[in-house]
């Protein structure tokens, strides 16, 4: 009876399971949408997709070494307690691990989904190929993690590297953390999307007001990438200034760490590539220590594309039962 690992991810509408041995490899993968709820809710919707995936991958119960779950808040990593997440107020106090060490017996172990990413790449992405880098998870927020000597960084006080909530520009835009003006309200699903709302309401010529409906509240993230990639100016301008601020916010990054190379994580890595060249350019145009030759680094995508949480959250309990 082979033994196997139990990884879990939490997006905003939907829960990924995962199943692997002993090797980055994944022996099966599933999204599963979700329904948010009690804290008993959230756990049968869970149970569910951890029974679901090992009858549907073969693997027996008694096989399973341990559970590992990403969540969108800050985690209490002792007690599996949700601490706060802007979006997951409704489970704040409630342990993720307790009901599923008591249900399967195992080891369980839960933190923020961007450490889980960043321990994802370790193990299975840019990690295997250098030991200092760092991560920027790029999707409905924009979350961070640092790896230093092939470890990725957790904090004291359950905390972790924070990159999202700099400033890079004078814009004043409420952000959901509680301040105003940082980068990840910006450059975000939300902020792409709301800058197009903000295009089609001023009536600028625009394939965005086709799309639509020439309604700007029904204006999305992928509309902005759909329109930008068929030509359309506005949109593409729109691109273009999230993609000079991410820069600016990598070219931060290189002064304070200097890794060799930073990685996105997230669905919107994959959309319109000559966004990730405007990155690097103004990265290095405003970091001295690149344009002046004295370190190197490279922003790319990752190419674990959404399997990085799951994947993250199987080596974090292999590392805690001693089996990296």
């Amino acid at each position: 009876m082979k033994s196997c690992v139990i990884g879990i991810d939490f997006g905003k509408t939907n829960m990924r399971f995962a199943v692997a041995e002993d090797k980055p490899e994944l022996k099966y993968y599933i999204k599963r949408p979700y329904t948010r709820g009690t804290p008993e809710v959230m756990n049968q919707q869970i149970f569910d997709g951890i029974d679901a995936a090992l009858k549907e991958s073969g693997y027996d119960p008694r096989s399973v070494l341990g559970i590992g779950i990403d969540v969108p808040a800050v985690v209490n990593r002792e007690t599996g307690a949700i601490l706060w997440g802007p979006d997951w107020s409704f489970l704040e106090g409630a342990s993720l691990t307790k009901p599923l060490e008591a249900r399967y017996g195992v080891p369980v172990v839960a933190d923020v989904d961007t450490v889980m990413a960043t321990w994802g790449e370790c193990w299975a992405g840019a990690g295997t190929a250098c030991k200092r880098f760092a991560v920027l998870t790029w999707g409905t927020g924009l979350g961070a993690g640092v790896v230093i000597d092939g470890e990725a960084q957790e904090y004291p006080n359950n905390l972790f590297p924070e990159f999202g909530h700099s400033r890079v520009s004078d814009d004043e835009r409420p952000c959901k953390c509680g301040a105003r003006g940082c980068v990840d309200t910006m450059v975000c699903g939300g902020g792409i999307a709301e800058y197009g709302r903000e295009a089609v309401a001023a009536g600028k010529e625009t394939v965005l007001r086709d799309l639509c409906g020439n309604d700007p509240s029904r204006v999305t993230s992928p509309m902005v990438f759909e329109a930008a990639e068929a030509g359309d100016a506005i949109a593409h301008a729109i691109l273009e200034r999230v993609a000079v601020l991410i820069g600016r916010l990598c070219g931060n990054i290189v002064l304070t760490m200097q890794p060799e190379k930073i990685v996105i994580v997230g669905g919107l890595t994959e959309r319109c590539g000559w966004v990730l060249d405007t990155i690097n350019r103004t990265m290095t145009e405003n970091c001295w220590l690149l344009f002046k030759g004295l370190t190197t680094c490279e922003v790319v995508a990752s190419g674990l594309g959404d399997t990085a949480g799951v994947l993250g959250a199987i080596y974090k309990v292999r590392r805690m039962i001693g089996k990296k």
